[in-house]
């Protein structure tokens, strides 16, 4: 009696790559929260960690090992901007995404230059987060098309004009403080939320004057108002 052939062995089902590391930083727990469960809901995709501060950020990406960071702009005491531009310090090859309601047009480039690979307004929606997400995981760097057209016109030596311009001519801190001012802070209480001294937010307003144009505290105020209310959406 012939034995039966045996039956070929099952190949082992190919192991799936490890899940990518996404940290993510936003000062709201309810938003930390949302974006976490969708991430994890994403095939090849993971929720590491969170972090409310810069502060808190920089203790425990290390620990974490994320492969990408997401950050937002506004965080207590330390700004997004500042918290990038630590993490790209220690290490030149992590990769950051901004995420923010801030306006693109004014914190887009300042974010790309301090080190982020992307940045998306959050009303653009949970979709077009999880594309950029891949996109900057893949090398790739993420931002609108108004954007990617304003830095193809800034490479090509296109120049605009207006106040705007000029604001944009603004280091970040400057552009902190000025936003603080047209927000209506003193000069005390703008010390205070950037941790800075008197001393250092009186030389910063100096700056924006000059750069500005402006001859007054006054017309920097005037002007620090006006530039906020145009930014902020009509309700």
């Amino acid at each position: 009696m012939k034995a039966k052939p045996k039956s070929p062995a099952k190949k082992p089902a190919p192991a799936e790559p490890p899940r990518k590391r996404v940290f993510l930083v936003d000062d709201h727990p309810m938003m930390r929260d949302g974006m976490s469960r969708l991430i994890d809901s994403e095939p090849g995709l993971s929720c590491c960690g969170g972090a409310k501060t810069a502060e808190e950020a920089l203790s425990e990406i290390p620990r974490c090992a994320p492969d990408l960071v997401i950050t937002d702009i506004t965080l207590p005491n330390r700004s997004g901007l500042d918290l990038i531009k630590d993490l790209i310090a220690i290490n030149p090859r992590i990769l950051v995404f901004v995420y923010s309601m801030h306006d693109e047009m004014f914190y887009a480039e300042r974010a790309l230059r301090a080190g982020a690979r992307g940045y998306l307004m959050k009303e653009a929606g949970s979709e077009k987060m999880l594309e950029a997400i891949r996109s900057v995981l893949a090398g790739e760097i993420s931002v609108s098309p108004k954007i990617s057209a304003k830095i193809l016109s800034i490479f090509s030596g296109a120049s605009s004009t207006g106040a705007t311009s000029q604001v944009e001519k603004l280091t970040d801190r400057e552009f902190d403080v000025f936003q603080l001012i047209g927000q209506g802070k003193s000069t005390k209480e703008i010390a205070t939320l950037l941790h800075l001294s008197h001393k250092t937010v009186a030389v910063h307003r100096g700056h924006i004057k000059e750069k500005l144009g402006l001859t007054s505290a006054t017309e920097l105020t005037h002007q620090a108002i006006r530039w906020a209310e145009a930014k902020t959406p009509a309700s």
